[in-house]
């Protein structure tokens, strides 16, 4: 018997008592760990709780202890770690649960499609559960769907009562609304595929919705980066540049500075970055290029970095006179945009390259739709295509027509396009018309079907784009005013000193300034990884505005001293 199965044996003849009773005064598990896909007996999974946190115990008595006899405060937060345990047994279904259905939402428009498209050509919505079973690329729904397809097979449950059921256990309401509306439309005796048509396209209007509302929620995140970065970052600089000037703190300020610039504020940036990263929708495609690029342009960054920043001596006529004239903030610059630069020129090739494939799809799929009304066959429609302009797509519209024309099935040749597209979108849609094509023949009903809701697709993409286009313009004004303010704030503390008498101070105000410069175009940097994910969904789109960001504020650095002067 496996550990964790002897765990549960035992908790349950420790606790099997006082579950019922939790269950049925206290909370309800039964419907969370159902919505979470937990198979565990629900006073199994209390009895567990019980047990879990009872195994804390002793470290709550050893805390209080130390309280007691040592006076060790930071231990207090160890006191209740037995209903830390219990939160977080309370807690584990329902993330679970919404994990479950933010990957189901995703992929719930295309599912919807392929199921109305289906039957639009006479497939039955099990038939099309039965084949998104066995689908790679809408890994949340073939779960869903295997989990049908097995009530039926293994439980011998009819087909309708498990599409029923199916609803009742999910958490996202999305899908139980569809299956539950298609239950009843099939008893009622309604229109079936009108109400599957009529469904999907509610489906994409609330998911173009919901993408709305993210965007304004992303644009408020973002500004609340930027406000707590740049604000922070001031009421810190302000503090320390006074305490060094007026040598309150000494150097023991300057370890502040230091653990506050390259471990506070990159900690902060990740957890930035996570919270965005919850709130976009995600896909199973990731470009991995862009970091690849990344990883090695960081490596060399590094590499010249050292010689150049002067923390080792290279015996290099070239690094030596470099050496001489650049100081640390361009030296850090320098390495910053070689770790970026090529990273960002790779991604923005690959974004152009990935928009106008699917932009070239959608219109493809509108002319397709047309042609096929001629009564071409559908390897004849595509053949008459090849010479009309669907830009990057193009290409691979020609290399799809000549493997057509070699006796290649077409499955095969749109599957291997698939495969090469890094697009997700581009590759649900080109399977649904390869589906289309292979089961239903391909009607004229069915791939207008599927235009039109790829062209509804690109609609939902264009006005996230618009939503957020706004804010991309924040970082690069955050970054010149923390620059500009920094400088200011010392240059007049050093005005101030010397009008107060205090002298030597040049030094000081130099070293101060190397130190503040290097600070701020290292946040810089940080700020525009940040909005690169908060904008575009990715990391990677942040490159260019970590390289770009970094460059302006050396500028900054240097001319704001040239014109400001106290």
């Amino acid at each position: 018997m496996p550990f964790l199965e002897k765990l549960e044996a035992l908790s349950f003849r420790l606790f099997g008592g006082v579950a019922p009773s939790f269950l049925k005064h206290v909370i309800e598990f039964k419907d969370y760990l159902e919505k979470a896909k937990i198979k565990v007996y629900p006073p199994t999974y209390v009895s567990l709780m019980f047990f879990t946190a009872l195994l804390t115990l002793p470290v709550s008595i050893i805390a209080i202890l130390l309280i007691y006899f040592y006076g060790l405060i930071f231990t207090l937060l160890l006191v209740p770690l037995p209903f830390y345990v219990m939160i977080g047994f309370l807690l584990i279904p329902m993330s679970k649960a919404s994990e479950r259905a933010s990957a189901l939402e995703r992929e719930m428009p295309f599912a919807a499609t392929y199921i109305s498209v289906m039957a639009s050509g006479g497939i039955a919505p099990y038939t099309s559960f039965k084949r998104l079973a066995e689908v790679e690329l809408m890994p949340a729904m073939r779960n869903e769907a295997r989990e049908i397809i097995k009530d039926v097979e293994i439980f011998g449950i009819d087909p309708l009562t498990a599409i029923e059921n199916a609803a009742k256990k999910n958490p996202l309401d999305v899908f139980r609304d569809f299956l539950a509306g298609y239950a009843s439309t099939v008893i009622i005796g309604g229109d079936i595929t009108h109400y599957l048509e009529r469904k999907a396209e509610e489906i994409f209007k609330t998911r173009a919705m919901r993408v709305k509302a993210a965007a304004e929620r992303l644009g408020m995140l973002l500004e609340t980066f930027i406000i707590v970065m740049v604000l922070m970052s001031l009421c810190f600089y302000i503090l320390f540049s006074v305490s060094s000037m007026y040598n309150i703190a000494g150097m023991s300020m300057y370890s502040t500075m230091i653990l506050y610039t390259y471990l506070f504020t990159p900690l902060l940036s990740l957890m930035f970055i996570y919270l965005a990263h919850s709130m976009q929708p995600k896909t199973p495609v990731v470009e991995m290029r862009p970091y690849k690029i990344f990883a090695v342009s960081s490596a060399i960054s590094i590499i010249l970095f050292l010689p150049l920043s002067g923390f080792i001596n290279i015996q290099i006529p070239f690094l030596s006179s470099l050496q001489n004239v650049i100081d640390l903030p361009t030296a850090v610059t320098i390495a910053l945009v070689i770790a970026t630069a090529p990273a960002a020129v790779v991604h923005e090739k690959l974004a152009k390259k990935k928009i106008s494939i699917e932009k070239g799809v959608n219109s493809f799929l509108r002319d397709l739709t047309e042609v096929r009304k001629t009564g071409l066959s559908p390897e004849k429609c595509i053949e008459s295509l090849v010479d009309r302009d669907y830009g990057e797509f193009s290409g691979e519209l020609r290399k799809i027509s000549s493997e057509i024309s070699w006796g290649i099935p077409i499955k095969k040749v749109i599957m291997d396009f698939i495969k090469r597209t890094k697009s997700w979108i581009t590759q649900v849609v080109m399977f649904l018309l390869v589906e289309t094509i292979d089961v239903g023949g391909g009607t004229i009903a069915m791939i207008e079907s599927l235009a039109r809701f790829n062209n509804l697709t690109q609609e939902v993409e264009k006005e996230k784009k618009m939503a957020v286009r706004p804010y991309i313009m924040m970082p690069y004004f955050a970054a010149i005013l923390l620059v500009a303010t920094t400088l200011m704030m010392l240059n007049f503390t050093s005005g101030t000193l010397k009008v107060a008498g205090v002298t030597n101070t040049t030094q000081n105000l130099t070293s101060l300034q190397t130190l503040f410069k290097t600070s701020c175009i290292f946040h810089s940097y940080l700020i525009g990884l940040v909005a690169g994910k908060i904008s575009e969904e990715s990391v990677a789109a942040g490159f260019k505005h970590a390289s770009l960001l970094v460059v302006i504020a050396i500028v900054a650095a240097t001319l704001v001293p040239m014109f400001i002067k106290f």
